[in-house]
């Protein structure tokens, strides 16, 4: 699966989305902060360590698991924490170790989810909680694209999860829910280039030259422009509020009565 990815493959995917790096990790900081101050976290798929750098070292305990070598250093580097450089099924940590596992675009990724959630479960302490982003495969924009949805992005995303589906495999593991947004995302945008694409491609049309592609620039950006202001801007908002946009953010809590049971469940 690494083969896929550049090392600055996070920094990528934020600049494919609607925020700055900046303001998104500081708004998952502050998500985390409504249910824990402080104690040992693990960021699953760290990168460069830029989530990690926005918590406060005299609350936080920091440690990472991040596939690419180089990023890892980076990560290390950047904010002192401990990084598992490899798969994170593979990685060596102990039962009840931390109080938070953070898990952002990652999920969607791994070969076995039930095997990779069942080490999160066992990583876990009593009340610790797992805050999850990931796509939402049930949104409007999925059911509206079909094969054309951004957020499938084959081959890299092996399995897709719904909220129900993903409340269903947590409750199994001994978590409960504590909260589930379904946040708007840049899908929407990017799966009407795909749809155009694939409908000009049909009828055989090939893409303009670099100087045509120049010239009508200025242009094709204000339609853009009023495209994404007057359909796609609020029909993922609203998406969103219904609990129906491109994207899942979730934090669940594993029960104080659940034992780390390792492995597979």
């Amino acid at each position: 699966m690494s083969h896929h990815y550049s090392g600055d493959y996070h920094n990528a995917i934020v600049k494919a989305g609607e925020t700055s790096a900046a303001a998104r990790w500081e708004q998952q900081r502050a998500m985390i902060s409504r249910f824990k101050k402080g104690g040992n976290i693990l960021d699953i798929g760290c990168s460069s360590g830029g989530f990690l750098s926005t918590l406060n070292a005299a609350n936080w305990r920091l440690h990472g698991i991040e596939i690419a070598p180089e990023t890892a250093e980076k990560a290390r580097l950047a904010t002192g924490a401990e990084v598992f450089t490899g798969e994170a099924t593979e990685a060596p940590f102990l039962p009840d170790s931390f109080d938070v596992i953070t898990c952002f675009d990652v999920l969607e990724h791994v070969y076995d989810p039930r095997q990779f959630l069942s080490k999160v479960q066992e990583w876990l302490r009593p009340g610790g909680i797992y805050y999850v982003m990931l796509p939402n495969i049930d949104s409007w924009e999925s059911h509206m694209f079909g094969s054309y949805w951004y957020g499938l992005e084959l081959p890299r995303h092996l399995f897709h999860f719904s909220p129900k589906s993903l409340g269903y495999v947590m409750n199994s593991l001994g978590f409960c829910e504590l909260s589930l947004l379904t946040p708007r995302t840049c899908y929407v945008e990017r799966s009407v280039n795909y749809l155009g694409a694939g409908i000009a491609s049909k009828f055989g049309f090939e893409p303009t030259s670099q100087a045509q592609a120049k010239e009508r620039s200025i242009a094709w950006r204000a339609i853009r422009k009023v495209v994404r202001l007057s359909f796609i801007f609020p029909f993922s908002q609203v998406a969103s509020w219904a609990g129906a946009g491109g994207s899942m953010e979730a934090v669940f809590a594993k029960s104080t009565e659940t034992r780390s049971v390792g492995g597979a469940v």
